[in-house]
């Protein structure tokens, strides 16, 4: 088989996603001439699994450096002498007595050989990290062909944008070679088992550092806060907006929330407090007057359904005033 024809029946396999993305890097003449014989149906003989092995086992061993060390060494099984150390005791300290004392540890997994099997070995957060640097395609592929449960799953802890563009990829039939999915499968599993467990944190930086600063004591945090004025005054207005919240009604003085409540108008009030938990409820209406508590309650019985957009909108808008009213006490 020639190079071209070769190239041809590779980018044919892997799907039009990675096709295109190589074809951006040829001279365009060649890319041109590649093109037009990937857009040909593939036939017969074209497509025999030994062919389709053959090409893939080279295309791996090009593209090795891209997998990262390790993957082999779960599916050999260990030297003679490695065996042997372990039955004698050795390498394992002095004795029995660390086995007797040692808590049993939770169950391993055994590696069956087969990576779309051995996939289980994985937490769903390891799996799901390591589809998401994938092609949508590729991603699809893999979970077209995983137990409904697994690929369920995994595509709720997917990124949201990258989740509905795999979706899009699975609405369309699936038809790559088994070969292909087991590549993928021992290259998802590979990526995988050097990823934590641990669902990773997505919150962007101001999220994570607007909770770091509500755990500073009050006295403390003003002084950073007023820092990263200085440094960054559009990180300083985000902050703000992010480290004061609705909520905050509950941990406040009666004093402090009715001086807030004087500055936030009934209308918005009532929008906040719709479905709010009857704690933040109570806490806001018992600091109210007579009057004014009578008529939130009875806006609030005619109010049946409201848009979540607007919800947020009024219970922001509190959390401005409890910001501007707590910096004015310091």
């Amino acid at each position: 088989m020639n190079r071209q024809r070769q190239t041809i029946e590779l980018l044919q396999l892997l799907g039009d996603d990675v096709a295109e993305a190589v074809l951006a890097q040829l001279n365009p003449s060649k890319a041109s001439v590649i093109r037009e014989g990937i857009s040909k149906p593939p036939g017969e003989v074209l497509f025999r699994p030994k062919r389709q092995r053959a090409i893939l086992d080279e295309f791996d061993e090009f593209f090795q450096f891209a997998l990262r060390a390790g993957l082999q060494k779960l599916y050999e099984k260990p030297a003679d002498d490695e065996l042997s150390d372990t039955e004698n005791g050795k390498g394992s300290g002095d004795g029995e007595s660390d086995d007797e004392s040692a808590e049993p540890g939770p169950p391993v997994f055994e590696l069956t050989g087969d990576p779309i099997v051995d996939l289980r070995s994985l937490s769903i957060s390891q799996l799901g990290q390591a589809l998401e640097t994938e092609q949508p395609r590729t991603s699809a592929i893999l979970l077209a062909n995983l137990e409904p449960k697994l690929a369920a799953d995994t595509l709720s802890v997917l990124p949201d944008d990258y989740r509905q563009s795999v979706v899009k990829e699975l609405s369309r039939e699936q038809h790559a070679p088994q070969i292909l999915v087991e590549r993928i499968a021992r290259a998802t599993l590979q990526r995988g088992r050097s990823l934590s467990p641990e669902p990773p944190d997505r919150r962007e930086h101001v999220d994570r550092l607007a909770d770091v600063l509500r755990s500073v004591p009050k006295n403390q945090r003003m002084a950073m806060v007023n820092a990263i004025e200085e440094q960054d005054a559009e990180l300083h207005k985000a902050l703000m907006k992010k480290m004061y919240r609705f909520d905050d009604l509950l941990n406040l003085d009666g004093k402090l929330i009715q001086r807030i409540l004087g500055e936030i108008d009934g209308t918005t009030l009532t929008t906040a407090l719709f479905n709010a938990p009857a704690n933040i409820r109570e806490s806001v209406l018992t600091n109210l007057s007579r009057r004014a508590r009578q008529s939130i309650e009875e806006e609030m019985e005619f109010m049946t359904q409201v848009p979540e957009s607007r919800i947020r909108e009024a219970r922001e808008s509190v959390a401005e005033v409890i910001a501007r009213v707590d910096q004015e006490t310091e």
